[in-house]
Formats: C-alpha cells, structure tokens, sequence
C-alpha cells in the first residue's frame, strides 16, 4: 500500500520561485502541494487552513506581511503545523527570534534537490531541520542508547559551557559581549566557549547554537 503523500503549503511572492518549489518537492515523490499564497497576509486571512497541511514553507521577505509578522500571527491562532522559512540571505539575529517563535529550520531559496530533500525528511523524522546538525545525528546514532540524549550532550558539556549556552538562549536575547558581562569573563573567553561547542556538535553559528538546544530539549538540563 502506498504511503499518503505529506502536504505542504507554499507562501512566496514570487510566482516563478513558488512554480519552481512546487516542481522540485513534488519530483521527491513523497509529497504534494495542497495550498499556494502570496504573502504572509493572505496565509493568515486562510487561517484555519483545511485540509491541515502537514508542513507550511514560508518566505521571509514579502510586501504587506512577512514571514516574522505571520508566524507571530499563526502561534496566536494556534497554528500547529510545522514551519520551514525560506530566506536569501540568513540574518542570524532574525533567525533565532524566528525559531523562539517556533520556526523549525530554514533553507536557502536556491537549494538543491539533494538539500531539500534533507530538510523535508529530517522535519518529518524529528520536527526540526538544519543542516548544521547532519554530522553530529550522523554520530549519536552510533552512540550507546543506555542513556537519553540529553544526558549524553550535557556529559559533552563543561559547567562554563552549559551556563554560557544558557545565557545564549535567554529571552533578552543577549549578545556575545553581554553574555561576557553576566559570566565575569572577559570576551575571547566566552569565544572559547562558543568555538569549543561548536567543534563538539557541529555548529557553525548563533541560530544553530539557540535551534540545537531547542531540538534537543536541554534547556531544562542546563
């Protein structure tokens, strides 16, 4: 029997970026495009969307609503379907507001197929994508299961570093200089922090630092 196909729905502005989107997922063979929008305005006039898509892909940068302003209004209306923003050019200090707001990852407009299909099937497999996390998931399914997940990151961890990835994911989203100021160290410590989580899990920047805590469930253990 054939497994159902995942519904997506695509918000764009550009019709020639949506036609190229809905080609590319749907050529992945396990999904279809159930719904198309313009902005962020027309999703949020939609709302409640019927059928219930399974995944919405929502541009960032679009005239009358955006992608910030329409996931503030989605999570006001209850929206529980997963959210992948689309972006040209990654603004980390908007990202990590975007996935407090529960954004589960972001791509690039002009992907590939081989990226897409990625970030389609990790958001199914686990609710979150991003491609910074691929070689450390690739590592902990090879690791000992006697213990959760969080436990085998925070042993990873120094105290230091736990209480500076702490302060990262604050809501008053602090800077690397205020983190600096709230730890009593000076700068290039708290760069000695970030570089060193950055090695042990594949990181390469601030919104990857906030979403890994975030999808990993540690906030609690830090």
């Amino acid at each position: 029997m054939t497994a159902e196909k995942k519904s997506i729905i695509l918000v764009d502005d550009h019709l020639v970026v949506r036609s190229g989107l809905k080609e590319l997922i749907e050529k992945l063979g396990h999904y279809h495009i159930s719904g198309e929008f313009d902005n962020g305005k027309q999703l949020v006039e939609a709302y409640p969307l019927q059928p219930v898509p399974d995944l919405i892909i929502l541009d960032i940068t679009m005239p009358e609503m955006d992608g910030d302003e329409a996931m503030k209004l989605l999570n006001e209306k209850g929206n529980k379907s997963p959210v992948l923003i689309l972006t040209l050019n990654q603004d980390d200090d908007r990202m990590v507001s975007l996935f407090r707001m529960g954004v589960r990852g972001y791509l690039q407009k002009n992907c590939s197929a081989k990226i897409m299909r990625e970030a389609l099937s990790e958001i199914f497999r686990c609710g979150f994508y991003h491609n910074e996390f691929l070689s450390y998931s690739l590592r902990h399914d090879q690791m000992p299961k006697e213990k959760s997940e969080q436990e085998m990151i925070i042993e990873q961890l120094s105290d230091k570093e736990r209480d500076f990835l702490k302060l990262v994911c604050h809501p008053d989203e602090y800077t690397y200089e205020q983190i600096a100021g709230h730890m009593g160290v000076k700068h290039r410590t708290i760069d000695g922090y970030r570089e060193s989580i950055f090695e042990k899990f594949a990181i390469k920047s601030k919104t990857g630092l906030v979403l890994f805590v975030l999808k990993h469930q540690l906030f609690d253990w830090l």
